[in-house]
């Protein structure tokens, strides 16, 4: 996992592909790839960690199926710095 000098909510799960946390949105959690256009992005999932935290395993492991559970525990205790 690596953080982000330019968005400093983001933790990057990939090269291009990362986490972006919005605290207080809707949906305070966001899945973006890179696109190779500049500044541009696609969202690949959307879901609100705050209320629904417990539901993250499984959301994760939909976009990586071979995501280990360690590495969705680590994603989780980076993500609860953020959201209050």
């Amino acid at each position: 996992m690596m953080k982000s000098e330019t968005t400093p909510n983001a933790i990057y799960i990939t090269a291009t592909i990362y986490i972006n946390l919005v605290p207080g949105a809707t949906y305070d959690l966001e899945v973006l790839e890179k696109q190779a256009a500049p500044q541009s992005t696609r969202s690949i999932g959307k879901m609100n960690y705050k209320y629904h935290h417990d539901n993250f395993a499984s959301f994760i492991f939909r976009i990586f199926p071979r995501i280990t559970m360690l590495e969705i525990h680590n994603l989780q205790k980076e993500i609860n710095r953020f959201i209050p």
